[in-house]
C-alpha cells in the first residue's frame, strides 16, 4: 500500500492554463506625477548656471578683496557668495530627491517650488540687491 492514502492521489496538469502577467494599475498615473519635478529640473538649469557663474566670478574678485584687508563682515559676505551657487546646487539636487520620495500631488509641487526657489535664490538675490553679474 502507498503512503499517500486514498485522498491525496496527484492531479493531472492542465496544460491548458492562460499564464497572465501582473501589471501596476498605477502605472501611468506615477509618471504623470513625475512631471512636476521634470518641470522644476528644466527651469532650475538655467538659474543654476547663472548661480555658479556668479560664485566663480565672486570667487576670482574674493582674492583681491582679502589682499585689500577687508574687514570681517565684508570677508563672510565674500565667502558666502562665492560658495553660494554651489549651496544652490546641492539644495536643488536634495530638493528634487525629497520631491521624489513624495507619491501625492501637492507634495510633489510643492517640492518642484522648493527646487526652483533653491536654485534662484542667488538670482534672486541679484534683483533684491541691485547687483548683477552677468
Amino acid at each position: 500500500m502507498s503512503r499517500r492514502g486514498r485522498g491525496s492521489q496527484p492531479q493531472p496538469r492542465r496544460e491548458d492554463e492562460v499564464t497572465t502577467v501582473a501589471r501596476d494599475p498605477g502605472r501611468s498615473g506615477r509618471r504623470l506625477r513625475i512631471l512636476p519635478l521634470v518641470l522644476a529640473a528644466l527651469l532650475s538649469v538655467p538659474l543654476l548656471w547663472l548661480a555658479i557663474a556668479f560664485s566663480l566670478e565672486v570667487s576670482q574678485i574674493a582674492v583681491y578683496i582679502l589682499q585689500l584687508g577687508a574687514g570681517g563682515w565684508a570677508q563672510f559676505g565674500v565667502g558666502l557668495m562665492s560658495v553660494g551657487g554651489f549651496i544652490c546646487l546641492v539644495a536643488t539636487l536634495a530638493c528634487l530627491f525629497i520631491g521624489w520620495r513624495r507619491d501625492t500631488w501637492t507634495w510633489r509641487w510643492s517640492w518642484a517650488g522648493a527646487t526652483v526657489l533653491a536654485a534662484g535664490l542667488m538670482p534672486l538675490l541679484w534683483l533684491v540687491t541691485g547687483v548683477f553679474w552677468v
